[in-house]
């Protein structure tokens, strides 16, 4: 019954062999306890065992007695050990390591109350027992065993753990990623009593802790409780005499299991505080403890900066790339707890706790080491300003070996798992972040520190080492903003974020510097996401600056999703069809349009959410002027993916379809905001606190620019994004003017497009905080004309983007000559067509008047378009 993450029982354990003793079976103790244990008993270890890296010699319950039950005048000889060295003398010992229990507490007629069930400990302090030890030379020892103090009852509640005895079972390190067992049932306390005495049900929750926790069992287990009684040095115990103190009271009896001697140098129940220790050339092996647990083996993260030659990292704050085998040093961070006379096992190698103090780098057997790293016991006060006010941001703290260190309330691994982070920490690539308060505290080891500050894409961040001293108590940093658009009317925004709640959004938004979050409300399924947010879950910081808007994004598998934005009331149901939307087998009740034409109706904004993904219906709604605005979540290097592509079609047939940037957060592997958008509000309330309706206005006119890091401004004839420039039949020449900026070298290249095509640029091959670009363009029928920035950058997230930038377009009118392009016509009208066919044939619709309405209103969108094309080809304006 080894405990995981254990290795043999120490050496300097000897197992007391008690078969002579014994005076009990199983059946003997359950006469005599409260009838809660009869189970439990048959269900404690028995035979040859390791508890907490200590050996017993437990009786089998195939011999029937296996139990020494305290009783007057019973004692027990201590002059053989057991096992291998059986028959031998004990020798000397610096501890007796006692294995024992005690009957719960009841009332002479050998009841309890019935407000006071079994797991209630009382009373605290009762003797029990007296254990008397006589050693070899004659010397007597003897110790007072009192219920919750070195003994306890041996079903116990939540919270009623003793003092001076550990359970035979350690807790041991679980692995957060799962596999995670089927949820059992938990266990139900009485009434009143559900603190102390329930345990709740749970899977991947509980596993977030880290550690598996034996007790209170929800089964109602019995657990041994494990005494380490310390003796005088160089004595040798002979034999233990046990003195019951109960005077045959019901509740009193106490059982002892087994009897270990210990010859150490501390007491080998007592571990010291976790240490971090880092591993060289092991391939990540995980090292076993006999006393004490290894917890946890990881990469050691990449080294810092300032360690690795220049060149290697790109901008500041948006992660690096994970190397293909995960592990981007080679070496490992290992967890391990140890007692002071523990040993390591790593391989074929046996190291003793002890050698590692003072951060003595120990050699490996085969090759490689181990070293502990220097305790982060440093407490510090950290604080951050930007525009002279204390100011959220994202911080990076790592040491020499490329260990993350968490601010204080922070984990130092960041689960990445969709909907299982809590929104306190980010990763990108092989690097770790937490959003913080301008002010919070963290704990750190002394010597040279890497601290990275991150605030979105106008300020500067910060990369810089700082040296920490056992002194150190406060650190400040103040964080530059080069580029600042709020002046001007400017606004950012993510407008497409899950799982976070409304306050967790607003420490992000803030951080990240997005002055509007939407949270999306949804449905996976039969899990609902966020909705109990949609009532009042909208939030702004006390500046006014930040503002949580909660939404939803109302999803089908087939025909695309739409974050709708603002609507009040909100837009319901989230899920038509079947899953992973909605539940299995649900049919589809409601198309994309329905679903917008309430959301206008209730005065929101209408989105087509990671465009044009799914793409079917969502064609069909842009035609029939339903979709406000299409986002991009991600772009590709060279501005080339099917997102971009897509959009430009829609362009190229005439239609005014403006882009916003939404990043679908899901997980604690994408950065809130690191793809938004900027859009210029004309109607400010104020100059802090814009509303909702002052920006939705921007977006449907299209004065928008979609970053994932440049800042990008475009004039077309003095005209911004969004703007209708209208040209005789003649045509005319355009003076345009692009501007790219970035808070460090990020950029590439700005470019011009007009429908769909690079007509102009500027190119240079060491990534640029600034980059210019002038042209006159001859236009002589209609057209679209933005501009774009590309970088050789990249954020390193789970969604992974290039660092780039794109405008909403300034549309050109030509009298008699209208966009629309043939070929892009005909690859829309082949989705709309193909989403009209998949109506009509196999989705799931039960009633046939409602499958007639969705085909005839998709086949309307379809007529529609063919409309545009024929009068298009006839000279005339579409309609």
């Amino acid at each position: 019954m080894t405990q995981p993450g254990l290795a043999s029982a120490s050496p300097l354990a000897r197992p007391i062999d008690l078969s002579a003793g014994w005076n009990a079976s199983d059946q003997d103790l359950a006469g005599r306890f409260d009838r809660l244990y009869a189970h439990a008993i048959t269900r404690l270890p028995q035979g040859d065992v390791i508890l907490r890296g200590l050996p017993f010699a437990l009786g089998r319950r195939s011999t029937g007695r296996r139990w020494i039950l305290a009783e007057p005048g019973l004692i027990v000889e201590l002059g053989k050990t057991s096992g291998k060295t059986s028959g031998t003398t004990a020798g000397p010992a610096s501890h007796l390591v006692v294995a024992h229990f005690s009957d719960s507490w009841r009332e002479t007629g050998g009841g309890r109350p019935d407000g006071m069930p079994v797991g209630w400990v009382l009373p605290t302090g009762e003797p029990l027992a007296r254990y008397e030890l006589v050693f070899a030379d004659g010397e007597r020892q003897a110790v007072e065993v009192q219920r919750r103090v070195q003994i306890d009852d041996g079903i116990i509640g939540w919270g009623f753990l003793p003092f001076e005895a550990v359970g035979h079972q350690a807790d041991h390190a679980l692995d957060w990623r799962g596999p995670f067992p089927d949820q059992g049932r938990g266990r139900s306390g009485p009434a009143g009593h559900a603190g102390p005495l329930t345990t709740l049900p749970g899977a991947w929750a509980a596993g977030q802790s880290g550690a598996v926790d034996y007790v209170p069992s929800p089964t109602n287990d019995a657990t041994l409780w494990l005494h380490a009684i310390a003796l005088d040095p160089g004595t040798a115990p002979v034999s233990l005499r046990i003195v019951p103190l109960g005077e045959g009271r019901p509740g009193t009896d106490v059982v002892i299991a087994g009897l270990t001697l210990f010859a150490g140098r501390a007491g080998p129940l007592v571990a010291a505080g976790r240490r971090q220790f880092v591993l060289s050339g092991s391939g990540g092996t995980m090292p076993r403890v006999d006393l004490g647990t290894a917890i946890r083996s990881r990469p050691a993260g990449r080294p810092p900066a300032s360690a690795t030659p220049i060149g290697t990292f790109g901008p500041i704050g948006w992660g690096q790339p994970v190397p293909a085998d995960g592990a981007p040093t080679g070496s490992s961070i290992i967890d391990l707890s140890l007692a002071h006379d523990a040993q390591v096992s790593i391989g074929s190698s046996v190291v003793a706790a002890a050698a590692f103090d003072g951060g003595a780098e120990v050699s490996l057997a085969g090759g490689g080491s181990i070293r502990q790293l220097a305790r982060p016991d440093i407490r510090v006060t950290v604080r951050v300003s930007a525009d002279t006010e204390a100011s959220p941001v994202r911080v990076r703290f790592v040491d020499a070996s490329g260990r993350y260190l968490p601010p204080l309330g922070h984990r130092d691994e960041i689960n990445p798992g969709i909907f299982e982070d809590t929104g306190a920490g980010l990763i990108l690539g092989t690097d770790s972040y937490a959003y913080v308060p301008g002010e919070f505290q963290i704990d750190l080891p002394a010597g040279p520190i890497e601290v990275e500050l991150v605030k979105g894409f106008d300020h500067r961040p910060v990369r810089t080492t700082v040296e920490i001293e056992p002194g150190t108590r406060e650190l400040a940093f103040n964080l530059e903003h080069p580029i600042d658009l709020r002046p001007a009317g400017w606004r950012s925004s993510d407008s497409h974020v899950h799982f976070l709640a409304p306050s967790t959004a607003l420490l992000q938004a803030a951080a990240e510097d997005v002055d509007f979050v939407h949270v999306l409300a949804t449905q996976l399924g039969d899990h609902f996401i966020s909705v109990p947010d949609l009532a009042w879950g909208s939030q702004q910081d006390p500046a006014g600056r930040h503002a949580v808007m909660v939404g939803t994004e109302n999803r089908q598998n087939m025909l695309g999703h739409l974050a709708l934005l603002g609507a009040r009331p909100p837009v319901l149901p989230l899920a038509s069809g079947g899953a992973p939307e909605g539940r299995i087998g649900q049919p589809v009740t409601e198309l994309l349009a329905d679903w917008a034409e309430q959301c206008h109706a209730a005065g929101g904004l209408v989105v087509g959410a990671h465009f044009p993904l799914p793409f079917a219906e969502i064609a069909a709604d842009v035609v029939a002027g339903l979709i406000d605005a299409v986002e991009m979540q991600v772009f590709a290097p060279g501005l080339d993916n099917p997102s971009i592509l897509e959009w430009y079609r829609f362009l190229n047939c005439g239609y005014r379809l403006p882009v916003v940037g939404g990043t679908d957060k899901m997980s604690a592997e994408v950065a809130l905001g690191a793809m938004r958008t900027y859009a210029h509000l004309e109607a400010l309330e104020s100059a802090s606190a814009p509303s909702f309706g002052a920006w939705s206005a921007a977006i449907r006119a299209g004065r928008t620019v979609v970053t994932s890091g440049p800042i990008l401004e475009l004039l077309v004839d003095g005209h911004e994004p969004g703007a209708v420039i209208r040209l005789p039949a003649a045509g005319g020449h355009l003076a345009v003017s692009v501007r790219a900026r970035a808070s460090q070298p990020l950029i590439n290249a700005v470019e011009l497009v007009v429908n769909g095509r690079v007509v102009a640029g500027e190119h240079v091959a060491a990534a640029a905080t600034e980059l210019r670009l002038e042209a006159s363009l001859a236009v002589d029928a209609g057209s679209w004309i933005a501009a774009r920035s590309r970088s050789d950058h990249q954020i390193h997230s789970a969604f992974g983007t290039s660092m780039a930038a794109h405008t909403s377009p300034v549309y050109v009118e030509v009298v008699d000559r209208p966009l629309v392009a043939a070929g892009d016509a005909a690859a829309i009208l082949a989705v709309i067509d193909g989403t009209a066919r998949w109506l009509a044939t196999i989705a799931a619709i039960d009633d046939p008047a409602l499958r007639s309405r969705m085909v005839a209103r998709i086949a309307d969108s379809g007529a529609t378009l063919r409309d545009r094309v024929a009068q298009s080809t006839r000279g005339g304006a579409p309609t």
